[in-house]
């Protein structure tokens, strides 16, 4: 959970240095009581117990370690100007070897959006979780049903901007397969068995988009040690407050 966290003010550490100092440089002072015979006083008194030390250090400790501002560094990918890539998949095609190319592709445009769609069950909108994706494509099979492609696909791009859709067709029997398609879409037919370079050519023809730039987050962690100097805090007081504790 705290792997790669760090400090933002780091040297704000020097405050408890300047605690130390001064528990040992001021101590507190107050209007002394002057008795006859003190010597029978010497040994009156209670002296704090050590966890009260111990919650009064533990609390300015983590008071000190808040104020530094522990964060973790979260890089958030600015997604935008790519790509939506429709695939579809002729289901009595989805062999897996087939489903290993398809796979393959998927990898080669990680910086765009992919829709997935399988006659007539299987569908998955526009998303950037890509291993999701190709779970789900890998847990498809080969069915021997008679689906075709029709214009309402273009249902797929409702977010999408005007010119980044890209639908990729695959299948070994198009003529039977694709019925119709929508317009202002770009189409790609792939046929795996007569075309083993289709990744290659898609690439070239559609060329992958990189990321323009990505957003620095930062995670925060001071709500954590400002919980426990509080925690001490309350500790410290109860134990100051206890009768005959100086």
């Amino acid at each position: 959970m705290f792997d790669e966290v760090y400090f933002q003010f780091s040297k704000l550490g020097f405050l408890l240095f300047f605690f130390l100092a001064c528990e040992a440089l001021c101590p507190l002072r107050s209007n002394p009581l002057y008795f006859p015979r003190t010597a029978m006083f010497s040994d009156v008194g209670v002296k704090p117990p050590l966890w009260i030390w111990i919650a009064k250090w533990a609390m300015i400790s983590f008071l000190i370690v808040a104020l530094m501002s522990p964060v973790r560094d979260l890089q958030m990918p600015r997604h935008g100007g790519g790509w939506d890539i429709l695939l579809i998949l002729d289901p009595s095609s989805n062999e897996s070897e087939v489903r290993a190319e398809v796979s393959s592709f998927i990898d080669r445009r990680p910086d765009e959006r992919i829709a997935l769609w399988i006659p007539p069950d299987t569908v998955v909108p526009m998303t950037y979780e890509h291993d999701v994706l190709k779970s789900i494509l890998m847990q498809t099979s080969k069915q021997d049903v008679s689906e075709s492609v029709q214009r309402t696909f273009g249902r797929f791009f409702a977010t999408s901007e005007e010119g980044k859709g890209l639908a990729v067709i695959v299948s070994n029997k198009p003529d039977t397969f694709v019925k119709s398609l929508p317009t202002g879409v770009q189409t790609a037919l792939v046929s795996p068995l007569k075309d083993r370079d289709w990744i290659d050519t898609i690439s070239r023809k559609f060329p992958s988009y990189k990321l323009q730039a990505t957003h620095r987050y930062f995670e925060y962690y001071y709500i954590y040690p400002l919980f426990l100097a509080f925690l001490f805090l309350l500790a410290y007081l109860y134990g100051r407050n206890q009768k005959g504790i100086k």
